[in-house]
C-alpha cells in the first residue's frame, strides 16, 4: 500500500500517521474485547482522512468492529477537526448520534460522552462487583502481528516441553 502523508509534517520525531493508526489499533482491541463501548481515533484535520481511511477500515475489519467518520460540521471551519468513531455494536453508535443530535459535541461537551466511552467505570461505584462477560465473541485477526511480526510468528504455538535436568 503506498503511503500517503498526513496534511503536514510533524515537528516531533513521531510519525503522525503511524501514531494515529497505533491509537486506532489499541482502541480497536479494547472495543473487540468489550472493555470499551465506544472510542474515538485521535483528532485529525479533514485533509488527513484520505491517508488514514484505508488502513483504519482494515484494522476495524480485522478486529470485528466498525467505524464512522465524524466530520464535525458544527465546529468552526478554520479550526475544524475530525475523528473516527469506533464501535462494536450499532446501538452504541445510535447513542452517540443521539447525543450529537441534541447539540453536544465531544470536543465541547466531553462529559456528556464519558459513559459511552466507558470512562470512570473501573473505579465506579460497585465496580468490584462486576463479573466480566463478553456479549459477543467475534473472530478477529491480530493487527499488531500483521504489522510488526513475520508471518507465522504469532500466535506462538506451544511446543513440546523440554525436560530440565536437575543437578
Amino acid at each position: 500500500m503506498p503511503s500517503r502523508k498526513p496534511s503536514f509534517p510533524s515537528k516531533s520525531s513521531i510519525d503522525r500517521e503511524s501514531f494515529m493508526l497505533g491509537m486506532i489499533t489499541a482502541f480497536a482491541e479494547c472495543l473487540a474485547g468489550e472493555a470499551k463501548k465506544l472510542a474515538f481515533s485521535p483528532p485529525f484535520y479533514p485533509e488527513d482522512y484520505k491517508c488514514l481511511r484505508e488502513e483504519a477500515e482494515r484494522i476495524c475489519q480485522e478486529q470485528g468492529i466498525f467505524l464512522w467518520h465524524e466530520r464535525n460540521a458544527d465546529l468552526p471551519a478554520k479550526k475544524r477537526l475530525q475523528w473516527l468513531v469506533l464501535f462494536k455494536f450499532p446501538e452504541v453508535l445510535d447513542e452517540y448520534k443521539k447525543l450529537r443530535q441534541e447539540g453536544f459535541n465531544p470536543a465541547l461537551h466531553f462529559e456528556k460522552f464519558m459513559a459511552l466511552l466507558s470512562y470512570g467505570s473501573v473505579w465506579g461505584k460497585k465496580a468490584d462487583k462486576v463479573v466480566p462477560a463478553m456479549r459477543e465473541k467475534r473472530p478477529v485477526l491480530d493487527t499488531v502481528a500483521r504489522i510488526l511480526l513475520k508471518p507465522g510468528d504469532w500466535p506462538i504455538q506451544s511446543g513440546a516441553r523440554r525436560k530440565v535436568k536437575s543437578q
